[in-house]
């Protein structure tokens, strides 16, 4: 479904990230797994090899924090391929404190990441994209239409990623560049576990139709749709993939 694609996926090396890494390498993409350190992105790049011996895995240090260092990644990445067909805004960070406890310092920073990070990424990788239009792909997250206590920054973020989604899609139309997001409920990754507690987790889960938290490889076929072309004429949604959490 993706083969001769070149994928870049930052925050690929763990958790949501890492299974649309192993889906998008099972459907023949060139994989480019991108870690916040060297170290990351090899450990999560060989483990996935060891899963998938054929898969077309890309190890990469990226920390989307920082420009210069994106706008170089994103140059070394068309040099290297010649070409970008996807890319995937998954990196993030989130945290659960009160609005009274959010210091500006961490509203700040979690905005540095998830939606300064999103803006840089795609900014940087449009500029090669549009040479031959592709698919970009947001990480949103329920949050991100409908808010949530204690959790006013990572709230903001996603509300922001939601805005970057339709306005990009309708600016990047032209060049045949579709932009979408998927908006999670609650996963099971490291993230969640360290900012949900179980009093929480299990509200959300008796909240949930499907009656349980989703797991990483659950999401992984939805972003599959959006990067490839079964999906040629979205642009602009923000898919919901919460186990009908929100109705």
């Amino acid at each position: 479904m993706l083969e001769n694609k070149i994928a870049i996926v930052t925050g690929g090396s763990t958790g949501i990230g890492y299974e649309i890494c192993n889906l998008f390498a099972k459907e023949k993409a060139t994989v480019v797994m991108c870690g916040i350190t060297e170290a990351s992105a090899k450990e999560g790049s060989n483990k996935l090899i060891l899963e998938n011996k054929d898969a077309r895995i890309v190890p990469r240090k990226l920390d989307i924090t920082k420009a210069e260092e994106v706008s170089n990644f994103m140059e070394s990445i068309y040099k290297e391929f010649g070409k970008i067909d996807i890319l995937v805004n998954n990196a993030g960070v989130c945290f659960a404190k009160s609005l009274l406890d959010t210091t500006e310092e961490d509203f700040i920073n979690l905005m540095n990441v998830n939606t300064n990070g999103t803006f840089r990424c795609t900014k940087e990788a449009v500029k090669y994209m549009k040479e031959t239009g592709g698919s970009i792909i947001n990480t949103s997250s329920m949050v991100g239409t409908y808010g949530s206590p204690n959790q006013v920054a990572y709230t903001a973020s996603k509300f922001a990623i939601n805005g970057i989604t339709k306005s990009c899609a309708k600016e990047l139309g032209k060049y045949n560049i579709r932009v979408n997001a998927v908006a999670p409920g609650v996963v099971k990754t490291k993230m969640t576990e360290d900012n949900v507690n179980d009093e929480m987790e299990g509200y959300l889960k008796r909240m949930t139709p499907l009656g349980r938290a989703a797991v990483p490889s659950d999401l992984a076929g939805t972003y599959l749709y959006l990067a490839s072309d079964l999906s040629k004429f979205t642009t602009g949604a923000i898919i919901a993939v919460d186990g009908g959490l929100v109705l």
